[in-house]
């Protein structure tokens, strides 16, 4: 090698012995040999420092500083790292993540290519549990590109960290450019620094960095700490800091900043404030978050989302229910926990968010502030409203389940003749059982309360796995609108709570599921062995045939048929195709249409209602323009549809156009009924779609 490597590489760790052999690894390995890796150990008491001087006995290109006192951030170490330098070109590394094999190869010839002063690659965020990448800010590394100055893309100032770009080091020294000593987030202000001093910044596609994120690990990372009072402190110091810096810059530029600021890190810590469980420590964070916010540009917040907005006027009100609402929208899969007031003036018309003070902030009124109109919330179909349903109290003794749950009439609609049932759900949304809930008059002014007590009513007929995971939920019917929403248990302790649920998978021993801590209502399957032996034979065969009997004694088949969704909702503008397989001898069939192609291909052409007796194992949510229609009576799909889509021949041609669908089933084709000569058998799921298309093409 020889004496003046091309790159220098600084990679900083504290007490990581057990990760940072995997990142100093990642760097030795790298395609461009001639580098240097300064390793900064920040005072580490693990071992760090024996184990990195015990990997360079073998490698000349490690030097290693180890600092005296720790510093308790990045800044520091990041900083010596960058005066042992002697390349050309800097890099940063973290001792828990890695680089790609060809990273440093990549920027340096972007680098050298454009003669840029910093060059920034692709980070892919890796979820450690999970095993899943999902590239950093993708939208940014769309393409190849060489941009004069931070105004020419001023996105770019989402692109906060320090680790996945190279860095001329003259230039860093031209402008006296370090991290700020003393504070977390360092890396917006290095970036921002440099961002505006370099006259030519290169931007790659190319993935170079692996951020390794770990949010099951013991001690919680900083990034992810943010309800510690050095972490609000300082997130607010650095983006003083910053505006500090754009002070010259243009208005749009920082505009620009003050968005990425409410988007990002207010989105952050107002969830963050939010769902902490300790009242103190949220108004702590509230005090001193919204000092700096109160001083946001007030046009940023015309771009952001209107919960978002509530949330933050919760802030600055010193309303930390109104915030705490609010981010429920934005964190829990948009459930509306709270009146929403329609307001009519003339052609004119709002919604507004129904609590609040009232009073006015940054020259708004609370109106303003309070106004989600483009959520059309009131204007959502039944079936896709998001309602909060919060689980209040839950028992079992034996077999009997006790619950009390509450949830938000928002649209205050929800009259008596809704009916209500907490459903136990696989992954896919496939009810497993049910319990009816009943109305109280105990509940809050804005809220129902529901009780329920009783053995569960089963819907499935197979074993469930031990992997399989669900989730409770509410399943309210109006008519033939149906409405599902996740139930919430923020403050209800469920560890340990075992339901038990009445086997119909030939179980020799109870069955249910378990309950898991957390915001959400999920649940954990503890599946039943299945019986053997010839008695558990018989019980089988003789559970088959009361399924394929008709009439009365069919309660569990007329359970489920209860709770299925049905027709919601459907715009008029819209025709509506119904697919109807006939039946079996051997039972339900399984599923012949590709749902996944047909939703590509027709979401935006018409809906299918799907009815017949199906597989249970299939997926039987909604899929958005595919309605599951097996509750509906069969006259009411036949009226509702333009076309149908079907292989029975009692309904063939009978109540308008048809389509014949038999998908080859081999030997089972003889378990089905016979097809009436003359009609032309579509067999794939792509010919369907064609054949729709056409049919729906000569009708209009």
């Amino acid at each position: 090698m020889s004496d003046q490597p091309l790159v220098s590489v600084v990679l900083i760790g504290f007490n990581d012995v057990g990760r940072i052999g995997r990142a100093l690894e990642s760097i030795r390995r790298q395609t461009l040999r001639s580098i240097e890796i300064i390793v900064v150990d920040d005072a580490s008491t693990d071992g760090t420092a024996e184990f990195v001087e015990s990997v360079a006995v073998n490698d000349s290109r490690i030097r290693l500083l180890t600092r005296a006192d720790n510093s308790g951030g990045c800044s520091a170490p990041r900083n010596d790292g960058l005066r042992m330098a002697r390349a050309p070109w800097v890099m940063f590394c973290d001792s828990d993540d890695e680089y790609d094999l060809h990273a440093c190869a990549t920027l340096l010839r972007a680098a050298e290519d454009w003669n840029a002063d910093v060059v920034c690659g692709t980070a892919i965020r890796h979820d450690v549990a999970r095993d899943r990448d999902k590239r950093w800010r993708p939208e940014l590394h769309a393409a190849d590109r060489l941009i004069s100055s931070l105004e020419q893309e001023p996105e770019l100032l989402y692109d906060t960290i320090s680790v996945n770009k190279i860095y001329r080091r003259s230039f860093l020294q031209e402008h006296n450019i370090q991290f700020p000593d003393g504070l977390l987030f360092e890396d917006q202000v290095f970036t921002l620094q440099c961002f505006l001093s370099a006259e030519r910044i290169g931007v790659v596609q190319a993935a170079v960095y692996i951020w390794n994120v770990d949010r099951k690990a013991e001690d919680a990372s900083i990034t992810q700490g943010r309800m510690q009072m050095r972490n609000v402190r300082d997130r607010v110091e650095i983006n003083r800091r910053m505006d500090v810096l754009l002070r010259d810059s243009s208005d749009e530029l920082r505009l620009a900043k003050s968005i990425k600021f409410l988007r990002h890190e207010g989105y952050l810590y107002l969830s963050a404030i939010g769902e902490n469980p300790h009242p103190e420590a949220a108004k702590e964070a509230a005090d001193e978050f919204r000092d700096y916010v109160q001083n946001v540009d007030p046009r940023a917040f015309d771009f952001i989302r209107p919960a978002l907005r509530v949330a933050f006027y919760g802030l600055m009100t010193s309303d930390l229910d109104l915030l705490r609402r609010a981010v429920r929208w934005e964190r829990w899969a948009s459930v509306v926990d709270t009146v929403v007031v329609r307001e009519e003036s003339g052609d004119h018309r709002r919604e507004l968010w129904a609590t609040g003070s009232g009073e006015p902030v940054l020259n708004r009124s609370a109106r303003e502030w309070l106004d989600i109109s483009h959520l059309n919330l009131l204007d959502m179909p039944f079936s896709a409203r998001r309602y909060f349903h919060e689980l209040r109290e839950i028992s079992v003794s034996r077999s009997r389940v006790s619950v009390v749950v509450d949830t938000v009439d928002f649209a205050s609609d929800l009259d008596g003749d809704v009916e209500a049932h907490l459903v136990w759900c696989d992954r896919l949304g496939t009810v497993i059982a049910s319990l009816p809930l009943q109305r109280d008059a105990s509940g809050a002014a804005d809220s129902i309360r529901w009780r329920g007590s009783g053995q569960l009513t089963a819907h499935i007929h197979r074993p469930l796995m031990k992997p399989d995971k669900g989730s409770l939920g509410v399943r309210l019917r109006r008519g033939t609108s149906v409405n599902t929403t996740a139930l919430r248990a923020p403050r209800v302790h469920v560890d340990d709570v075992f339901v038990p649920i009445p086997s119909v998978a030939y179980a020799d021993r109870p069955a249910g599921a378990q309950l898991l801590p957390g915001e959400r209502a999920s649940v954990s399957w503890r599946p039943a062995r299945r019986a053997r032996g010839p008695a558990a034979w018989g019980r089988r065969a003789g559970h088959a045939a009361r399924r394929r009997l008709p009439g009365s004694g069919n309660e569990l088949s007329r359970a489920r048929q209860a709770l299925l969704p049905g027709v919601t909702d459907l715009e008029c503008s819209r025709p509506i195709v119904a697919y109807l397989p006939a039946p079996s001898a051997g039972g339900p069939r399984s599923w012949p249409l590709d749902l996944t192609l047909w939703d590509q291909k027709m979401a935006m052409t018409c809906y299918l209602l799907v009815a017949g007796e199906i597989d249970e194992t299939v997926p039987t949510r909604v899929w958005g323009s595919v309605r599951d229609a097996r509750a509906v009576q069969l006259g009411e799909v036949l009226d509702a549809a333009e076309l149908i889509i079907t292989d029975d021949p009692s309904l063939i041609d009978t109540a308008g156009p048809s389509l014949v669908f038999r998908p080859d089933a081999g030997a089972g084709r003889y378990l089905l009924p016979n097809l009436p000569d003359g009609y032309d058998v579509v067999e794939t799921t792509a010919d369907l779609i064609d054949a729709v298309h056409a049919v729906l093409a000569a009708n209009r």
